[in-house]
């Protein structure tokens, strides 16, 4: 189904605005439209959905097959008000909504515990919202960016739009997303107008972006993915105190690229040095275990060994990459070296790096390749029960803009329609 984007707002105000049409704002939109209400959704891009279309190299991975909030879900905000709102719709209600209402036929990617639309195309997904949305009557106006808002005597609002026009509506659902991918129309408006009104802003940070750092031994690694590493993060004081507590990566697959490092494991904690540079803070201390084998099993390979063997060659006889182990050998100072001629503080050197290695960082690639923006506005201001505003009422926030974002797998797209369909179901009941 083609979606129908429509080039004008009707001059009668609608009962509701969402401002911005990702998957959040066509989810509230939706529910709005479903209690009945007139739906306007103002979208400042030429088309709806745009990030929808290249979310998981335009495949669109919708959903998780499982959710573990406090593992899954970052927030600065209150855990038992983020677990308030997952409450309110179960990942397979969730699910049966996309296939049963929206029509998007999902498939199951079982290793990685992830669900694609059956066509592995992320164009449907977005077609198929912004279908079920037109297809009960919402209107669509793109290329309309909404700069500011203001409250109405009567108790409604206000949208002053870029072009110098205004729309009024008795309630409001700004889903305006974050800063992420700038080049897609976010910039943070969401952020700044909800601010400017009264909000407090969690400060913003790039969140599953990857990280600039040097390679093991000045090494250019470029190009290099190793698919068994554990990653490991640690607060800069618990690191300094010898603590091993910490946050773990949940995924394991790791890419050297030309500037760092990015991969599955790196963007599950990337949010952890990204939030300390940008707000400079103590830096965390990274970890890599490069094959996830433990201390013990590396010792047992090294006395097996026969003491004629390089310690290259027993490096990649166990399943470290060629170009990794000379690094690691380089930077130990054993390239050269036999087993048999290792000194012990050479072996505890070289166990070292091959299980706790000390991942260097310096820097972080920004919103550019961020996937989400961490940061945003409190759940302590905002009802979770409705996604309306504590501060401004007829007023409901969701997605992005709210201090809350999830790790890589479906669990942004599982927000989004979480706290779009409560936004735009309550802001049509609010009008009542």
């Amino acid at each position: 189904m083609r979606p129908r984007f429509l080039s004008s707002v009707s001059k009668a105000a609608p009962s509701v605005i969402i401002t911005g049409g990702g998957a959040a704002g066509l989810t509230a939109a939706y529910f709005a439209a479903l209690q009945g209400s007139q739906v306007t959704v103002l979208e400042r891009t030429r088309e709806p959905g745009k990030k929808v279309l290249i979310s998981g190299g335009a495949r669109c991975n919708v959903l998780p097959m499982e959710v573990d909030v406090q593992r899954d879900f970052v927030t600065e905000s209150s855990p038992s008000a983020l677990r308030a709102i997952f409450a309110s719709w179960s990942l397979e209600d969730c699910k049966r909504w996309l296939e049963d209402d929206i029509g998007l036929a999902l498939a199951t990617e079982e290793e990685n515990m992830k669900y694609f639309p059956a066509s592995n195309s992320s164009r449907e997904v977005r077609d198929r919202l912004v279908g079920a949305c037109t297809n009960l009557g919402v209107r669509i106006q793109c290329k309309a960016s909404v700069e500011a808002l203001s409250s109405l005597p009567g108790g409604g609002w206000r949208c002053s739009l870029g072009d110098g026009s205004h729309c009024e509506a008795d309630s409001i659902v700004v889903a305006t997303g974050g800063l992420s991918f700038p080049k897609m129309g976010t910039d943070g408006t969401g952020h700044r107008i909800v601010g400017g009104l009264g909000h407090s802003i969690k400060p913003v940070y790039p969140a599953l972006t990857p990280l600039k750092g040097r390679h093991p031994a000045g090494s250019q690694l470029a190009g290099l993915s190793l698919y068994g590493v554990d990653l490991h993060c640690a607060a800069a004081a618990a690191a300094a105190k010898g603590k091993k507590k910490g946050q773990q990566a949940q995924r394991s697959a790791f890419l050297f690229t030309h500037r760092g490092y990015s991969g599955p494991s790196v963007l599950d904690l990337s949010h952890s040095v990204t939030m300390a540079l940008e707000r400079g803070t103590p830096l965390p201390r990274l970890k890599a275990n490069w094959l996830g084998d433990s201390r013990a099993e590396w010792e047992a390979r090294m006395v097996a060994c026969p003491g004629s063997s390089s310690v290259p060659s027993l490096l990649r006889k166990h399943g470290l990459p060629q170009r990794l182990a000379e690094a690691i050998c380089a930077e130990a100072g054993v390239s050269d070296r036999r087993m048999a001629e290792l000194r012990k503080t050479e072996r505890v050197a070289l166990l070292e790096k091959l299980t706790e290695y000390p991942l260097e960082y310096d820097g972080h690639e920004g919103y550019a390749k961020a996937e989400v923006t961490g940061g945003g506005v409190p759940l302590s201001e905002v009802d979770c029960r409705t996604m309306e505003s504590r501060v401004l009422p007829r007023v409901h926030l969701c997605g992005e803009i709210l201090d809350v974002f999830g790790r890589i797998g479906g669990f942004n797209f599982y927000w989004a329609w979480l706290t779009g369909r409560l936004a735009g179901m309550h802001a049509a009941q609010s009008v009542e």
